[in-house]
């Protein structure tokens, strides 16, 4: 893993695309971990779903910034931890208490791979009521310390700059077999943006068989 840059540095994220404001699609959550289609919005133009590889800062747990001090982190990568999943075990993710858009994230058993470590995907989401909308590109980065917490900052799209992220659902970026209609092997991160970009077109098949496989965290906040 690269060197990774002192906390003090300004985090540096790549350009991510704005996608197009006429393909937005909405999708209903129905339980903190679950994921269904409901109608879409705009035309059906498609819907650009790229992800964008942060440079990432990193913290000890003990010595987090003041806006992370609410958090609840591990000192010893083993206790303490504020949630756990069936899909990435232990972990922490908490949105900094001055800024909606930044999220500090810790991980108990950081997903590995025959080829190393495996990144981590996080996609932002604005909900009211039962209708989530993703609001960003994802943010995907490796967690090979579970004693270290991760700085994420997400750039909205500029269509939803002043969209409230209270909700991020992130996965392992890995793959899975999905059923009909996929009927294939698909990275999770793929297998979402067909997903997204089906439901534009009206077509909820994929998203119901990208939930039924369930290889992902929705989180609230």
């Amino acid at each position: 893993m690269k060197k990774l840059l002192p906390f003090i540095a300004l985090l540096i994220l790549s350009t991510s695309c704005d996608s197009p404001r006429s393909a937005r699609s909405v999708m209903t959550s129905s339980t903190s971990n679950g994921v269904t289609t409901a109608a879409t919005t705009g035309t059906n133009t498609g819907v650009n779903l790229s992800s964008t590889t942060t440079a990432t800062t990193t913290v000890a747990p003990s010595n987090v910034p003041a806006d992370a001090t609410q958090c609840k982190f591990s000192t010893d990568g083993v206790n303490g931890f504020e949630s756990t999943s069936t899909h990435l075990g232990s972990y922490t993710l908490c949105q900094s208490s001055t800024d909606k858009n930044v999220f500090y994230a810790q991980f108990k058993t950081p997903p590995v791979g025959s080829s190393g470590d495996v990144s981590i995907c996080f996609i932002p989401h604005t909900t009211s009521g039962s209708n989530s909308i993703y609001v960003g590109n994802p943010m995907c980065g490796t967690f090979s310390d579970p004693k270290s917490v991760k700085k994420i900052t997400f750039v909205k799209y500029t269509t939803y700059s002043n969209a409230l992220i209270n909700n991020v659902m992130f996965f392992k970026d890995t793959s899975y077999y999905y059923s009909a209609p996929y009927n294939s092997t698909q990275m999770t991160l793929n297998a979402y943006k067909i997903c997204m970009n089906q439901l534009a077109y009206g077509v909820t098949t994929f998203c119901e068989a990208f939930k039924s496989v369930g290889q992902y965290v929705m989180k609230s906040f």
